[in-house]
């Protein structure tokens, strides 16, 4: 009997093991933020859903991070939207996949916002989607991504495609297609790359950018801002 208790302990302890690496190894895979994206983090408020700068805004963005991305990587880019006068919720998602807990998003209250703009890199981007499925918002800003089943979209949004010319993760076929039958202003980012649309260094298989991560988040930011103001215009 001693014997088959202690055998059970140890297969115990083996689950456990096992059961605590499911929920590391995505955490130690992720990309991480670099020092830049850890210092404006810091300046941020914190909330029970991540983090969002300029709360008194009424132009509200909600920013989806990418696939195995630490949501702490989009700071400098959430931090300079925010400057443009807009409030910018980042949630932080389950394993670093929002495409596992879409309706995260619906945690960040939008009670008070005018106008709400869902804004994903990514994975980020089609996880933001499939948000949209369930609750209207006034549009879809995605970044180096694509929207899934865009034709379950409810209400009336706009969309604006942000991409850049030296991607080297975008799957440029399936993204096409998925564009295909919406009215998309779409922008791109010469010389920027997939990774420096976040702060987290490089990433696997993309290609190398030939401008720097500051010109493409300044880049990034001004055409965000610039589509925004042209569609809340009345």
């Amino acid at each position: 009997m001693k014997i088959i208790k202690k055998q059970w302990r140890k297969f115990g302890a083996v689950c456990l093991v096992l059961m605590l690496g499911l929920v590391t190894i995505p955490y130690l895979i992720s990309y991480q933020p670099n020092s830049l994206a850890i210092q404006r983090y810091q300046e941020s408020k914190l909330t029970s859903f991540g983090y969002e700068y300029n709360s008194e805004a009424n132009i509200h963005l909600i920013l989806v991070p990418g696939g195995l991305v630490s949501h702490v990587a989009y700071a400098p880019l959430a931090y300079e939207l925010s400057r443009k006068g807009y409030r910018v919720s980042v949630v932080e998602v389950p394993l670093n996949l929002a495409i596992t807990y879409p309706d995260i998003v619906f945690s960040v209250d939008t009670s008070t916002s005018e106008h709400v703009f869902l804004l994903g890199h990514s994975l980020g981007g089609v996880s933001a989607s499939l948000s949209m499925q369930k609750k209207p918002f006034s549009g879809l800003i995605t970044l180096a991504s694509y929207p899934l089943q865009p034709e379950k979209m409810i209400g009336n949004p706009s969309f604006l495609s942000l991409l850049a010319s030296r991607d080297g993760l975008l799957n440029l076929e399936a993204y096409k297609a998925a564009w295909s039958d919406l009215d998309v202003d779409e922008n791109m980012i010469e010389g920027g790359n997939h990774a420096q649309f976040g702060s987290y260094g490089l990433q696997a298989n993309d290609l190398e950018a030939t401008i720097s991560a500051s010109q493409q988040l300044n880049q990034t930011t001004h055409i965000i801002d610039e589509w925004i103001k042209k569609i809340i215009q009345p």
